[in-house]
């Protein structure tokens, strides 16, 4: 027992340090009270009336607890993970749960290390889920397969938390084999679920996985009935996939405890414009979420469901990661603590004494060097001659696709068949083995009138899709990823009009993060100059390739349908 510490609690001897005249957050009785927060070795050993060795007057400001991203992925915001943490600690973030299953699907093993070894050299709570769906599933050709016994490499390493995201709910419903061993081996470690739509008795069967919670929820309904069969339901406010107003309404007083927020993928421009989880706390207090019951959603509601000890409020014990705000309305984050000391002032991070996470140069190599094309011509992006077609609509703000079908009845389709009727052509280009796999689908709702747009980020197994209208330009747009190893290129009449290289993996950039969201600025101004509608037109065809999402989606091995869960042709007739 250290005494010492004691004394300074029962306040015998002054506390390490002492924040003052502030109002802080009480998110157990959802209160503000008035109060000094007595800190030494890093925690919270009091609250009431101190004197500190040290003393900050906060002037009356709010002092809360420091968030929690309950589920994130590092590479959706597609820079080096120091500047990641720089721009989301200096938002008031200290703690995020991250699922490096992105990267893992490239690299394997080798990228979740990178990973792993970069979020640990900095000040913050970083916590690693190891991924459960790599390959992501058996219909797409992915850069790593991850037995459980890979995974049990990595499991007591420090930082690991627990099992990413169980994507694949059907694995799980009907006893696949390898996916239950990965949910025996981290029986006693939190498991993140990942189950849109699903429902009823196959719900049931899900959840006898010891899967906690869920950030795929898109309706009311579905998060009441997931919360009655005891899960946890995380708020996701990422780019594109915007939940938090269609399920404040599901949130009561009887079930508040029971939800989390969680911004699963957010792009560097919404982070450096919108902010991270303080964002999720403003919009949802600005759709009706009262203020405290929003900050308590976003810290101790999220280390309650999260196991995360000691974390997550103003309390005896408790980490001193803190957060100084002026003013619940406008949220604006002036100052943060990790474990006592401040790490961020005024929106700008204070670099901490260690230096910035090194590779080894064979790793480097290997992270460096993913981009693996085959053979490829311009005949790949080509539609086959025929009546009726196979299509995947687009649905705004959410990665669920609509199917549906449309005629084209000329022997060539031009470019202007396909604008008339909103369309454009859309491919999967394999880029881990260079199987020369090239798969050829319809997409309807982007609006592009011209060019084409290529991105190395389409989840999970990140190959390379391709938007476009003409195949010179999608051809050419593929090309140039291959030739800067990983990226986002925008295409026109035969020229690359912009781009933006990612070449850590073929998902992260090694610039800056206000460079790489400048770049991403630019990159969507084109876009929409031909003619794309989509805000976020990026991440959007990002996730056309994810075949655990309703209805239909694209491989680079062919057209998917979740509800048949097994390939469609694109000609229909």
């Amino acid at each position: 027992m250290n005494l010492d510490l004691l004394n300074k609690a029962r306040g015998k001897k002054k506390a390490d340090l002492v924040l003052k005249n502030g109002k802080a957050v009480d998110v157990f009785n959802e209160q503000i009270k008035k109060l000094d927060v007595a800190i030494a070795n890093g925690v919270i050993i009091g609250i009431g009336s101190y004197k500190g060795q040290e003393e900050i007057d906060l002037q009356g400001k709010v002092l809360a607890p420091g968030f929690i991203d309950g589920h994130l992925h590092l590479e959706s915001a597609m820079t080096k993970v120091r500047d990641f943490a720089q721009q989301v600690i200096s938002l008031g973030t200290t703690t995020v749960v991250a699922d490096p299953h992105e990267i893992a699907n490239v690299m394997g093993l080798e990228g979740i290390r990178y990973l792993l070894e970069a979020g640990l050299s900095l000040p913050w709570n970083f916590n690693l889920l190891l991924p459960s769906c790599v390959p992501a599933t058996k219909f797409d050709t992915s850069g790593a397969i991850l037995k459980s016994e890979d995974l049990e490499e990595l499991i007591t390493a420090n930082g690991v938390f627990g099992l990413g995201e169980v994507m694949n709910f059907t694995g799980v419903i009907n006893g696949e084999k390898s996916l239950w061993e990965k949910l025996n081996l981290f029986k006693d470690y939190f498991i993140d679920g990942h189950a849109p739509g699903l429902t009823a008795k196959d719900l049931n069967a899900y959840l006898l996985g010891g899967i906690k919670a869920d950030h795929e929820c898109t309706t009311s309904q579905e998060a009441i009935e997931k919360i009655s069969k005891g899960m946890y339901i995380m708020i996701r406010e990422g780019s594109v996939t915007r939940d938090l107003k269609r399920l404040l309404p599901a949130v009561n007083e009887q079930n508040s405890n029971r939800f989390l927020f969680a911004t699963d993928d957010r792009h560097p421009r919404d982070l450096v414009k919108e902010g991270h989880i303080n964002f999720l706390i403003k919009k949802a207090i600005k759709n009706g979420l009262n203020p405290l019951q929003a900050i308590k959603f976003a810290t101790i509601n999220s280390a309650t469901a999260l196991g995360l000890e000691n974390t997550g409020a103003i309390a005896p014990g408790y980490k001193a990661d803190l957060v100084v705000i002026d003013g619940l309305k406008e949220l604006k984050v002036k100052q943060v603590f990790k474990d006592g000391k401040l790490v961020a002032e005024d929106g700008k991070f204070i670099l901490d004494s260690k230096e910035e996470h090194q590779i080894s140069e064979i790793k480097k190599q290997k992270i460096y060097n993913s981009i693996n094309i085959g053979k490829i011509e311009k005949s790949d992006f080509i539609l086959p001659v025929s009546n009726k077609y196979r299509v995947m609509e687009l649905i705004k703000d959410q990665i669920i696709t609509k199917q549906s079908t449309v005629k084209l009845t000329s022997q060539q389709i031009s470019s202007k068949q396909l604008i008339e009727k909103n369309l454009v052509k859309l491919a999967v280009v394999e880029r881990h083995q260079k199987t020369g796999n090239v798969a050829l689908g319809l997409l309807k709702g982007l609006g592009l009138q011209t060019g084409a747009i290529a991105t190395s980020i389409a989840h999970d197994s990140h190959n390379i899709i391709v938007a476009g209208l003409d195949a010179k330009d999608m051809l050419l747009a593929v090309k140039e990823i291959e030739k800067i190893q990983g990226g986002i290129v925008i295409t026109n009449k035969g020229q690359v009009v912009e781009q933006l290289a990612l070449p850590i993996a073929g998902l992260m950039s090694d610039k800056p993060l206000l460079k790489v969201a400048e770049k991403i600025t630019s990159l969507r101004k084109v876009a929409h100059s031909l003619g794309v509608t989509y805000q976020e037109p990026f991440m959007t065809l990002s996730f056309m390739s994810l075949p655990v999402i309703p209805e239909l989606k694209i491989t680079d091995k062919g057209l998917f349908s979740v509800e048949e869960f097994q390939f469609v042709p694109l000609v229909v007739e």
